[in-house]
């Protein structure tokens, strides 16, 4: 059953960019990630953590970091750079000398389940993506200002309430984490969740990024203003680097039941 995921992940990674999918986000999803009869994301019983990483760059570090931290955690990364996916899919052992983690296959479709798709608000279902010449971690939904541009590709795009419209609230009520880096896109990922941050998201981390991309509004500002109106309480951490926000409702849960964070580059 793994190397099934494995594979039909790469399958969208290859060929996505070419024939973007753009039906709904659970017939995008049903070949990638495991679902149960009734639809919902099947998450073994044993799972006690879950944990969203948004925009995986190369090689998923982050992801790696946290997966090796915890025996119990399930991750699900999105990340629409057919570059950056292939990193993380592919055998690509070139990585291993010059980057600082590199995400273990055994985690591919046991642990962590890789959604290439972007995350975002918009009536369309594919939308133009920015892939940068130099440093394809830098590509963005948004046009850059000062990072060469190597092409243009279409890539799909979904809210990421379809997400958690898919996601088992009734067995795992809550998502530990989410770390968004997504190149001046963060504030829009953010909106596009609707009531289920509020209700089911502990700790989130955002990049605020507004100076190197044309026409993003993700400036800090922005962001602390939206969090706060959603109820998420700014929170100081020595694990993460981006600004980090609490979830008012969850800072006894959190205390007792030792949620991990972390977001290092």
């Amino acid at each position: 059953m793994k190397n099934f995921f494995v594979l039909a992940a790469f399958f969208y990674a290859v060929s996505y960019t070419q024939n973007p999918q753009a039906s709904d986000f659970k017939s995008f999803i049903k070949s990638i990630v495991p679902l149960r009869t009734d639809g919902k994301i099947a998450i073994p019983p044993h799972i006690r953590h879950v944990k969203l990483d948004i925009g995986l760059s190369y090689c998923a570090p982050m992801s790696q970091q946290w997966l090796l931290q915890e025996d119990d955690l399930i991750v699900f990364g999105f990340e629409p750079n057919p570059a950056c996916v292939r990193s993380i899919l592919e055998e690509l052992t070139k990585f291993s000398g010059s980057w600082p983690l590199v995400l273990e296959k055994k985690f591919i479709g046991t642990r962590f389940f890789l959604i290439p798709c972007a995350l975002g608000i918009s009536v369309q279902k594919t939308v133009p993506f920015y892939v940068t010449a130099n440093d394809c971690g830098c590509s963005s939904l948004f046009k850059p200002k000062t990072f060469p541009v190597k092409q243009v590709i279409e890539v799909p795009l979904f809210p990421l309430s379809d997400f958690f419209e898919l996601f088992p609230f009734d067995t795992h009520p809550v998502v530990d984490y989410i770390k968004i880096d997504a190149q001046g896109a963060d504030l829009d990922i953010v909106k596009s969740a609707g009531h289920y941050l509020a209700e089911h998201v502990i700790y989130i981390t955002i990049e605020a990024e507004d100076n190197q991309y044309e026409g993003t509004v993700n400036n800090l500002a922005a962001i602390d203003t939206y969090m706060k109106s959603i109820g998420f309480l700014s929170f100081r951490s020595t694990c993460t680097m981006d600004p980090t926000y609490i979830n008012s409702t969850y800072i006894e849960y959190a205390k007792q039941h030792k949620i991990m964070i972390f977001q290092q580059f």
